[in-house]
């Protein structure tokens, strides 16, 4: 099977996998959103964001260094695998027990402590988990890891709605978390026991090279999920647990479709790394069709959502959340969750070109180049929120994160192109632009019709246009499915 098809394929089956869970996702959250309140909702956002953090520090930059050196040729898989596996399990032990106790020094925390507890608890499995979907990243089995992912998804579901049924606080809520992400872990260790097998290691010299070798993206994770996820945390503290609930399902919104360009660029980030270290001439070609890809995907999604934000935002969360306000309008609109939606989806389309970069310096090795960038990204971003939420809330923060993502991409391009010369034809993105306002034409002059309806007719438009376009054309079709 060539690589493309089996990129294709890995990359079709975690989004269907993806779709199923997001699907869950809505529905937990629209089930969450109602029963808990805007207020409710606001510290179980809060309780996620803060735990989050602590989840990077435990992964420690494992993850990608696992992915990275075990594409490498003739690499000894699993000393690699099990030296990094029994690292990562004390180092997690020790960070989410110490995001435990920072929870009751925090004067605004006092009602979630124990909430920011059970996360933490069941964010060590997940942890764990990403050990074997490295291997399964590795091999090109993502059907295996959307297979576990989609299981412990329904158990989490299974258990809030017999919970919420039951009259359940938050916190009892929460432990459904931890046996869903404890069951997708030993699915995960079932599955993995095929490819390679788990015992401890202390090859404490390697443990070095791990060390080393992760921290660099250990450094370049932190900063970047705290200046992608600090406004959260800022408006917690600044604001109220109202303007936190508002900001919630759009944010939630955001977070599954940021997903989509990380599991294409996961896929590809195994051969990008064994074709830059083989220097293999095949590198050029897989960029390129992984930037046309990028952006094809990227522009029905800014502009589909755009138009149907406040749609959206009614089926997700319900009808109490499309007009919740904290603020007056801004600009003459009215400061809701679908508002705060239309301009963080900005920020996705722009993401689906910075994980490509991003992801390529990696593979590269370059990932220290990005360490002061991305420092200051924090800063400015820190800094903006500070001015911006004060007065306008969650649609400062908002509008920061969009400023902040430009900045992101545009570096990110810049230091790759430092390292390695490859070139983009960015012919596709003008095609796709085009392809992109018919789109947004289509959907406003049918803005009537139901949003079901909307979707195929959308879709169906774009890609007819593109089409037209010959932005996809049909070698591309073929190149996917033949061997």
């Amino acid at each position: 099977m060539s690589y493309t098809r089996r990129v294709a394929y890995n990359t079709i089956v975690q989004l269907v996998g993806k779709l199923i869970t997001t699907l869950i996702s809505l529905f937990l959250v629209a089930a969450l959103t109602r029963y808990l309140g805007v207020s409710g909702y606001g510290q179980y956002t809060t309780i996620f964001a803060f735990t989050q953090f602590f989840a990077v520090f435990a992964d420690f930059g494992f993850f990608w260094f696992l992915v990275r050196e075990i594409s490498k040729p003739d690499a000894p898989q699993e000393k690699i695998f099990n030296n990094v596996l029994t690292f990562r399990i004390l180092m997690a032990l020790g960070i989410f027990a110490v995001s435990f106790l920072i929870g009751f020094v925090i004067p605004q925390y006092h009602e979630i402590r124990y909430g920011i507890g059970i996360i933490a608890a069941a964010s060590f499995w997940m942890t764990l988990n990403g050990s074997y979907v490295g291997v399964f990243q590795n091999r090109l089995r993502m059907d295996k890891a959307a297979l576990t992912e989609v299981i412990g998804r329904i158990v989490i579901l299974g258990i809030v709605i017999f919970l919420i049924g039951k009259g359940a606080n938050l916190n009892q809520i929460l432990w459904a978390y931890f046996g869903g992400n404890l069951v997708n872990f030993l699915f995960s260790l079932l599955l993995g026991r095929v490819y390679l097998h788990m015992r401890p290691a202390f090859d404490f010299p390697y443990w070095k090279k791990i060390f080393l070798g992760a921290l660099p993206i250990f450094i370049v994770s932190i900063l970047g999920l705290i200046y992608f996820k600090v406004d959260t945390i800022m408006l917690s503290l600044l604001k109220t647990p109202e303007d936190v609930g508002i900001y919630g399902p759009p944010y939630k919104v955001v977070e599954i479709l940021i997903l989509f360009p990380a599991i294409f660029m996961g896929n590809v980030f195994p051969v990008v790394t064994n074709y830059i270290y083989s220097k293999d001439e095949r590198l050029q070609s897989a960029f390129q069709k992984a930037f046309n890809f990028l952006v094809i995907s990227a522009v029905p999604i800014v502009v589909g959502i755009a138009l149907t934000a406040p749609r959206i935002i009614k089926i997700v969360a319900g009808s109490q959340f499309t007009s919740a306000h904290t603020i007056g309008p801004v600009f003459g609109i009215p400061a809701t969750s679908g508002f705060a939606l239309q301009i963080l989806i900005l920020a996705v389309g722009i993401s689906f070109l910075s994980h490509l970069y991003g992801y390529t310096i990696i593979a590269l090795g370059k990932q220290t180049k990005m360490i002061l960038p991305n420092l200051f990204f924090v800063i400015f971003n820190v800094g903006l929120n500070l001015l911006i939420i004060p007065k306008f809330s969650y649609i400062g923060a908002a509008a920061t994160t969009v400023i902040t993502e430009i900045a992101v991409v545009l570096t990110s391009w810049y230091v790759m192109h430092l390292y390695v010369d490859l070139k983009i034809d960015y012919k596709i993105l003008l095609k796709a632009i085009f392809a992109g306002i018919i789109l947004g034409l289509v959907l406003y002059f049918l803005k009537s019709f139901s949003l079901w309806i909307l979707i195929p007719i959308g879709a169906t438009t774009y890609f007819t246009i593109l089409w037209l376009l010959r932005g996809i054309s049909k070698e591309m079709v073929l190149a996917v499915i033949k061997r």
